[in-house]
């Protein structure tokens, strides 16, 4: 399901399927039992959030197999981390703090 908050579309998170839990860990065990043992249940993709806005998803399935992806400022937002989201606006000249969903 795809709702709009400010200037972002949000979805259910690709990778848990919105639940925010995710075995990342690399022991087969958890993976079998479908939790980790470890603590490590946590999605890496939405952190925990269950949500993530389109542009994110289309990142995600456009990157390489071991690549990582930077989340886009109203992701980074909804996470708490205002500093990292400001800090790609500040790299990116041609956009503005209101494009940015702050």
């Amino acid at each position: 399901m795809t709702t709009t908050r400010g200037n972002a579309d949000w979805i259910d998170c690709i990778r848990c399927g919105g639940t925010g839990e995710h075995v990342e860990c690399i022991d087969d065990i958890c993976h079998a039992k479908g939790h980790c043992m470890h603590g490590d249940n946590c999605c890496v993709l939405c952190e925990g959030l269950g949500r993530i806005t389109t542009e994110l998803a289309t990142r995600w399935r456009q990157r390489d197999s071991f690549e990582g992806v930077t989340a886009p400022a109203p992701d980074l937002r909804a996470r708490g981390k205002l500093h990292a989201a400001a800090r790609e606006v500040h790299e990116d000249h041609e956009r503005s703090l209101q494009e940015a969903d702050f």
